[in-house]
């Protein structure tokens, strides 16, 4: 009978162990679904659009704490804002508001859709819309056309190409874009470099998988032609 008991008593744990990864998964699902920051930007939006500021006024991107985004002091708090006219790269949607980035100033922040007028992305931008060298602080991309490919060189660092015994890390290869996106990768194993480059408009959205370099360094970000 107690072998018996052992059994129900571990059946039950495993049911409630079950239950409580599914909240937790849940809750990591609902917090990213929730996060707009400028860090996350590049690596946390699976499709990122163009998007103009209109009406009157300066438009404000909100907080993303819990309870936000909102017009409320609280979403307002430690957030900066864009005049009309500016362009803004546009993430997921969260009601009615947006995940939005703004490639002037590197931030990121909620912003109402009804202030925003969407612009076209070429799906299939040419060869030489990519070829040029990007710069995001010291990080640099550089990218040269090699008949229908592209050759990447890349070098980035941690905190900075000027502090001492800076981490660096370095993005090399040869790859052909797939439309707007295209991924350079050491090799097929997972613990290669990979980098995801995507050209939306003007700017270069990188993301990658944290193993193109030492402690900390990573060319995720959102690089402008220099």
């Amino acid at each position: 009978m107690r072998e018996a008991g052992v059994h129900v008593g571990v059946r039950a744990f495993a049911a409630a162990f079950a239950m409580a990864s599914l909240a937790a998964a849940t809750a990591r699902a609902q917090g990213d679904e929730q996060s707009c920051r400028n860090g996350l930007f590049p690596t946390s939006e699976a499709k990122i659009g163009r998007a103009q500021v209109i009406g009157k006024g300066r438009l404000v991107l909100l907080d993303d704490a819990p309870g936000c985004p909102a017009q409320t002091a609280k979403c307002r708090a430690n957030t900066t804002s864009v005049p009309a006219g500016a362009e803004l790269l546009t993430g997921h949607r969260l009601g009615a508001y947006v995940c939005a980035f703004d490639p002037a100033k590197d931030n990121a922040g909620y912003v109402e859709s009804a202030r925003l007028k969407p612009l076209p992305v070429d799906a299939s931008p040419p060869l030489k819309a990519w070829v040029g060298a990007w710069r995001q602080y010291d990080d640099k991309i550089e990218l040269t056309a090699k008949g229908a490919s592209l050759v990447v060189s890349g070098e980035a660092y941690w905190p900075s190409a000027h502090a001492a015994n800076a981490n660096e890390g370095d993005l090399s290869g040869t790859a052909t874009p797939k439309g707007a996106v295209v991924v350079f990768a050491d090799s097929s194993d997972p613990d290669a470099c990979r980098a995801t480059l995507r050209l939306v408009g003007d700017v270069l959205v990188a993301a990658d998988n944290q193993n193109c370099g030492g402690m900390n360094v990573s060319f995720s970000g959102v690089y402008r032609r220099k």
